[in-house]
C-alpha cells in the first residue's frame, strides 16, 4: 500500500529500509564513541507511518526530533521539528515519547 502511495515499484521500500539499517548499524555506529555505540538501538515495525521520530535522552537534555510522514513530500520538503522536555507530563515531548514508546514495544529489534 505504501509503495503504491509513494509511487515505488514493489519491493523497493524493503530495499531502502535494508540500506538505511545497514548505514545506521555500520557507518553511523562506527563513528560513535564506544559508550554511545552500545546505546544506539534500531528496530522496525509493520504499521502505518505517521512520524519519523528520534529521541535523544541525555541526563540534562531530552530532545525529540520528529518529522511528519507526508506521502508526496520527503526530506527537506517535509518540515522537521525539535521538541525539548520542559515539563514531565505536558507539551510535545511527552506526547511523542508516549507514541515512540508504544511503537517501540511492538517493534522487532534489528
Amino acid at each position: 500500500m505504501r509503495e503504491k502511495e509513494e509511487h515505488y515499484p514493489g519491493g523497493e521500500l524493503s530495499s531502502l529500509t535494508a540500506l538505511n539499517i545497514h548505514s545506521l548499524s555500520s557507518r553511523v555506529r562506527d563513528r560513535l564513541d564506544p559508550e554511545s555505540r552500545g546505546r544506539l538501538q534500531i528496530a522496525t515495525y509493520d504499521e502505518t507511518i505517521r512520524f519519523n521520530m528520534t529521541l535523544v535522552d541525555k541526563p540534562d537534555d531530552h530532545l525529540c526530533v520528529f518529522q511528519p510522514y507526508l506521502p508526496e513530500s520527503r526530506g527537506v520538503d517535509s518540515p522537521t521539528f525539535v521538541a525539548n522536555r520542559r515539563w514531565p507530563n505536558a507539551g510535545l515531548y511527552p506526547t511523542f515519547e508516549t507514541v515512540f514508546d508504544s511503537l517501540w514495544e511492538r517493534s522487532t529489534p534489528v
